[in-house]
């Protein structure tokens, strides 16, 4: 009776249907019952070749000649006699020599020794609990040193699988991805919920909430104007509008540039509040609600994620739906989205995180439909308005690009099609007369051009360049140098907010993009090769890697003393923190022995103190300690 086949194997062919009459005869089917009693169950292909009592598996494919020895001659004469009996040469040309199976090995190699270190791990774990003395399989020997000697050769381009991420399921079937550079964020998102008070919605009238509910679709049979006014009349005061204004420009201008004093305080305010006649539309409307949500979060006097920055998210929210914001969108309708993108940022409960990045991604998106991404002198714009546009796509742009390397996900603005330059510094000179200082400036903006779109190209690809390109792109980072204007505040230690947390993020801001190019090869050094990540090919990394998370670490530390309050409140600092966090945490569990500087376990227990001292008001700080 003839069996259906099974299908092929990796690294394996298919086996003939035609057998030799001889092979069949000894391939009789095993009887059923002998004697009344169940027979033993009949030993497979593979049991029988161990045996020779049928020819292997590489002589098979060949269909040459075996001799049944265990290895056969014909395996030996052909030097694959390691393959002998059941493995054979894959397919294709050249695959009658000796070559063609060193990918199948090489593979294999590596993932034994996968297995082989998780197991290490897992007894080395279940051992201490017993005793302090090492595990007798784990003290190394000399035959293992010259074995990992043999080993630490750099691995063929061709052969590294680029590390897909992970898939993070939560109880109620959604799903979420984070791919290879936003593993320390699937971590955050999978540990404990905390619970904060949830604005009661119940004064709002139905229509409001209606809206509030729809977004981004409006919502059916609305007529727009009515409804603006009674959300109008929930606005605050004039002077308490001004004043939210002016702390959201000083608490945040340092992080991003999305609106000015200019376009808040002087054209906004005075048009929303009728002091002049000119005419407005609801997203100029939800831009100021949005703006004042933002200013209560980081309204240092009131506490953290309180109920009135919840109050005007959901009136800004509610009127960006009176406008469609597929259709009829403008640079404005931009500028909401990404606000309300950092709104759920730092709204405390990490549930919002993924609308934060749906948020972010939607602004994208209508950036293309409007060709925010093309310079501004095509469509004939020069002065300030074309200043201005340069100046915010680059802020969002910068935005875009961060959050593809912290969730690992592609850039919903595709870097090659950017035409819109950079502005020059006479041009910031010019226009930034009367504002907070410009978040990072045109020295952010040429990062982000010559050093961050490389980085999310090379970290973010579906097939990872070669380590060659990775040490160019880190001598480029380094190259980058910072602006002297921050080496003087640097040492004059100057307590504005607005330059104070410019200086914070700008003093290690190569750090970070040296912290994501290296990550994911300092994980591979230190788990492929943990008795001397240094020496493996990928060493450079596992220094620049440890190094940069030092510095990072360091200057957190140092800022959360001078600005406490702020920076518990700005999630994104406790995200990036964190990722260091656990390059120095890995270093000072399973690297010890590298002797690194400064000491990894004094660097993490410092850490770990702030980390507790931000948890009384962030929520990302408290997740991070679980």
């Amino acid at each position: 009776m003839n069996t259906p086949p099974h299908p092929p194997q990796p690294f394996q062919v298919e086996e003939s249907s035609q057998q030799s009459a001889k092979e069949l005869s000894n391939e009789s089917p095993p009887r059923a019952y002998e004697s009344g009693k169940p027979s033993a169950r009949a030993p497979t292909k593979a049991a029988r070749r161990i045996r020779g009592e049928i020819a292997c598996a590489e002589c098979r494919r060949l269909k040459i000649r075996c001799d049944k020895n265990i290895p056969c001659a014909t395996c030996v004469k052909r030097g694959c006699d390691a393959l002998c009996p059941n493995g054979t040469i894959p397919p294709g040309e050249g695959s009658r020599f000796v070559i063609a199976a060193t990918d199948h090995l090489r593979n294999q190699i590596t993932r034994l020794e996968a297995r082989m270190r998780s197991l290490e791990d897992a007894l080395a774990i279940m051992h201490t609990s017993e005793t302090d003395r090492p595990h007798p399989l784990l003290v190394p020997t000399n035959d293992q040193d010259e074995e990992v000697e043999s080993i630490l050769k750099p691995v063929p381009e061709e052969q590294t699988e680029p590390f897909l991420g992970t898939l993070f399921l939560d109880p109620h079937g959604g799903s979420r991805f984070f791919g290879a550079s936003g593993g320390s964020e699937s971590l955050l998102q999978t540990s404990k919920s905390i619970v904060l008070q949830d604005l009661d919605l119940s004064y709002l009238p139905p229509e409001i909430k209606q809206c509030y509910q729809s977004f981004p679709f409006t919502p059916p049979n609305v007529i727009a104007a009515p409804i603006q006014e009674t959300i109008e009349s929930f606005l605050p005061g004039m002077e308490r509008a001004i004043a939210l204004c002016d702390n959201f420009l000083e608490q945040l201008s340092w992080m991003f540039h999305i609106v000015s004093r200019q376009l808040c305080v002087n054209e906004l305010i005075p048009t929303i509040y009728k002091q002049n006649a000119k005419p407005y539309g609801p997203h100029d409307l939800a831009l100021l609600l949005i703006v004042l949500g933002i200013g209560c979060l980081v309204d240092l006097k009131l506490r953290p994620f309180n109920l009135e920055a919840q109050h005007y998210y959901q009136l800004a929210r509610a009127t960006l739906a009176l406008q469609s914001v597929l259709a009829e969108r403008s640079v404005v309708t931009i500028k909401v989205l990404h606000l309300m993108s950092i709104y759920n940022g730092m709204s405390g409960k990490e549930s919002n995180l993924e609308q934060s990045y749906v948020f972010l991604d939607l602004a994208g998106q209508v950036a293309l439909q409007i060709g925010f991404h093309v310079d501004p002198v095509i469509w004939g714009l020069k002065g300030r308005e074309a200043y201005d546009r340069r100046v915010y796509f680059w802020n969002l742009m910068s935005a875009v690009l961060w959050q593809s390397l912290v969730t690992g996900r592609p850039p919903s603005l595709l870097t090659s099609y950017v035409d819109c330059r950079i502005p020059t510094e006479e041009d910031e000179d010019l226009f930034q007369q009367g504002e907070v200082p410009l978040g990072f400036g045109i020295w952010g903006f040429k990062a982000s051009q010559l050093c961050l779109m490389p980085v999310v190209r090379a970290v973010l690809a579906a097939k990872p360049p070669s380590y060659d390109v990775i040490i160019e792109l880190d001598q480029k980072i380094r190259g980058l140098a910072v602006p002297r204007t921050d080496m003087d505040t640097l040492q004059s230690h100057t307590e504005r907010t607005a330059i104070s947390m410019r200086t914070f993020v700008r003093s290690h801001y190569q750090e970070l993009m040296l912290l994501f190019l290296h990550r994911a090869y300092f994980a591979q050094a230190m788990t492929e090769y943990p008795m001397n990540p240094l020496q493996s090919p990928y060493g450079q990394s596992v220094k620049a890697a440890y190094s940069s998370a030092c510095i990072v670490l360091q200057d957190t530390r140092s800022q959360f003393s001078r600005k406490p309050v702020l920076c518990a409140r700005v999630w994104r600092i406790w995200s990036f923190t964190f990722s260091a966090a656990v390059v120095v945490g890995t270093v000072a569990i399973r690297g010890a022995h590298m002797n690194l500087i400064p000491p990894p376990l004094q660097e993490f227990e410092a850490i770990c103190k702030v980390f507790s001292e931000a948890a009384q008001t962030s929520n990302r700080a408290e997740r991070a300690l679980v």
